[in-house]
């Protein structure tokens, strides 16, 4: 796996390598020989701060490996995948859509999953003073959606109303505002008649003034997100280093309380899942009509 920052900048429009040694007394004990680990964590448009924890993360698998790990600072998932299916990438965590679809093309394979916290996951908001009361008064409304990448800010909703039997372009029609808090600000100023967002912001939105009493009211709340992030490895990972990995990166992030919203707060995982534990989330994405091309 010798592979220059050029060559992978090449094959995968990531940007640039850090590199990181092992710190634990595994490291001491390690194969000096042995190549280093390239791991990747992108940015998220739920969560523009994941890719800051990258160099903390990529520690935890260097102590759970005691192997040099070099952090690859990839643009979106895409990339990711696309550099762990042919071997750029050894180790990354990846977004449930982007592992989910990814995982059942072929290209990665994952090792460890956090089971979802649970609560809904998204809520939808309207004016205080709209019509709206519930999702059977939205036919014929504007949503306006997150981003056309946003778990939360767009597929979820959009299963949500696919579900509700609505189609979008005949029975309501969609913009995207770019993030949670300019959906709602566009929801509050009436410019849309409805905002969905990830519910573990709207706290924050209150405490911020955003949502003030007496300003919106609730109409509707998406389902649990069956499963939290995942780590996945590339087919040239060797059994050793995911033994290594499973055994000891789990409870390493989870033991680190700022890295808890990475795996959104769960208290447990799998390991090794099959697909048949990515069936919820396939069929979300085809109720929304992801495809992995939109996972940024």
């Amino acid at each position: 796996m010798g592979r220059t920052v050029s060559h992978f900048l090449g094959a995968a429009l990531l940007g640039a390598v850090v590199v990181l040694s092992g710190c634990s007394s595994d490291a001491e004990s390690a194969d000096p020989t042995t190549t280093p680990l390239t791991f990747a964590l992108p940015p998220s448009t739920d969560d523009p701060s994941l890719a800051e924890r990258s160099a903390v993360v990529a520690e935890l698998v260097a102590a759970a490996t005691g192997r040099e790990v070099e952090i690859q600072e990839p643009a979106d998932y895409m990339a990711v995948v696309e550099s762990v299916r042919s071997g750029f990438t050894d180790v990354a965590m990846t977004s449930q859509f982007a592992t989910a679809l990814a995982y059942e093309n072929g290209s990665v394979t994952p090792i460890i999953v956090w089971n979802q916290e649970e609560g809904p996951a998204s809520l939808c908001f309207v004016r205080a003073d709209s019509d709206i009361h519930d999702l059977d008064d939205f036919a014929g409304g504007q949503i306006t959606f997150v981003d056309p990448a946003s778990t939360s800010g767009h597929f979820l909703p959009k299963s949500l109303l696919v579900r509700h039997g609505y189609t979008e372009g005949r029975d309501y029609t969609a913009t995207f505002a770019g993030s949670h808090e300019a959906a709602v600000l566009a929801m509050l100023n009436g410019t849309v008649d409805m905002a969905c967002t990830a519910r573990q912001l709207v706290p924050t939105y209150i405490e911020e003034g955003l949502l003030t009493e007496g300003s919106y009211r609730q109409v509707a709340e998406t389902a649990p997100f069956p499963l939290g992030i995942s780590v996945v490895v590339s087919a040239e990972v060797d059994e050793n280093t995911r033994r290594q990995l499973t055994g000891h990166l789990p409870e390493a992030l989870m033991a680190d309380e700022d890295l808890a919203s990475l795996y959104g707060g769960a208290e447990s995982y799998q390991i090794n899942p099959d697909k048949s534990v990515y069936a919820p989330v396939l069929q979300i994405a085809r109720e929304a009509g992801v495809e992995l091309a939109d996972i940024r």
